[in-house]
């Protein structure tokens, strides 16, 4: 019997195929203040969504994420202390941060990437795979679509530009908050590699980045604005499918209109995951985190004035987005 368990090793048949979790969550404004209660909810999330790469958006510090991970996860922020919305990416070990830098590091790039918010690249190592993972945080649609769509626009661009002479021999994954859903012309322009691509839902396969969760959308699944309906529920998981999600985006794509008067379906897909066409046939899974501790509790409130930036009222939810995932498997 040892002589065959030997053979079968020296034949390379006994090892399992390697998968990861891959996954992305923007955390409303992470501080080092908040409650307990809040605390405990983010940290349930963390741990049901056991995850072994996730991306994170609107962390203050290093010490705000170390607060809601658990011990085994390595975590790479470049802990700006002028910037209050940083993005982060932690992963599980045996995995590593081999190396991490921002993108488009220089100010002449803040009208594409608000802030410091510019786009963070890590290259994750482990399980015998070496994964170039952006995370990316676009501008927020405050002020209207049509006044913000064009710096998501040009964010994209630059991204796609970027990746071009990368993306047939790195593997790469980019994810985060997108503030646009997979239909809109800054998401089209990653999915075709194009920077005259147009807003609308796909007539064509993707041919650049593959959008791992535009079969969400297809459903009506969606990443933020549960919080709006599942705030007391009391049941351990909640309904991803918020009916006409998708149209209600497409509806007022490029005409005026007041968010919070005029548009019926407030919640959306913002958060998403996109991979270089090598990783395609690798992806095996993807949905959205369920688990009620992600949406229940009372809203948290912020204020910017100028560059400085504080809570208003502080409430006990998680977020008001909810992770996203995909499971890869070599």
């Amino acid at each position: 019997m040892r002589w065959l368990c030997t053979l079968v090793l020296l034949m390379g048949c006994g090892a399992p195929p390697a998968t990861i979790k891959v996954a992305t969550y923007n955390i409303y404004w992470l501080d080092d203040g908040i409650s307990t209660e809040r605390r405990e909810r983010l940290q349930q999330v963390v741990r049901e969504l056991d995850a072994d790469i996730i991306g994170f958006q609107e962390i203050q510090s290093r010490a705000a994420l170390a607060n809601i991970l658990p011990d085994h996860y390595e975590i790479g922020i470049l802990d700006d202390e002028e910037e209050l919305l940083e993005l982060a990416i932690a992963v599980k070990r045996p995995l590593t941060i081999a190396s991490l830098k921002m993108v488009f590091p220089d100010e002449i790039y803040d009208g594409a990437f608000p802030r410091k918010r510019d786009l963070l690249e890590a290259r994750v190592e482990g399980v015998g795979q070496s994964l170039h993972v952006l995370v990316h945080h676009a501008k927020s649609r405050r002020g209207g679509r049509v006044e913000t769509d064009e710096r998501r626009v040009k964010a994209s661009k630059m991204i796609m530009e970027s990746l071009t002479s990368r993306v047939e021999q790195d593997r790469v994954i980019l994810l985060g908050d997108f503030n646009d859903n997979p239909d809109d012309q800054s998401l089209n322009i990653l999915e075709y590699g194009t920077t005259n691509a147009v807003g609308g839902i796909d007539e064509k396969p993707d041919a650049f980045l593959y959008n791992v969760t535009e079969s969400l959308l297809e459903k009506n699944y969606c990443s933020y604005g549960y919080n709006y309906l599942y705030d007391d529920i009391k049941e351990p998981t909640f309904d991803p499918v918020v009916e006409g999600a998708r149209e209600e985006n497409n509806k007022w794509r490029g005409r005026e209109h007041d968010f919070f008067n005029d548009v019926k379906v407030k919640a959306i897909l913002f958060d998403q995951i996109l991979v270089s066409q090598n990783l395609r046939d690798h992806v095996v899974d993807r949905g959205v985190f369920t688990g009620a501790s992600a949406v229940v509790g009372t809203r948290s409130r912020i204020r910017f004035k100028g560059d400085d930036l504080s809570y208003t009222t502080r409430g006990s939810f998680a977020s008001d987005h909810v992770p996203v995932w995909a499971l890869l498997k070599f």
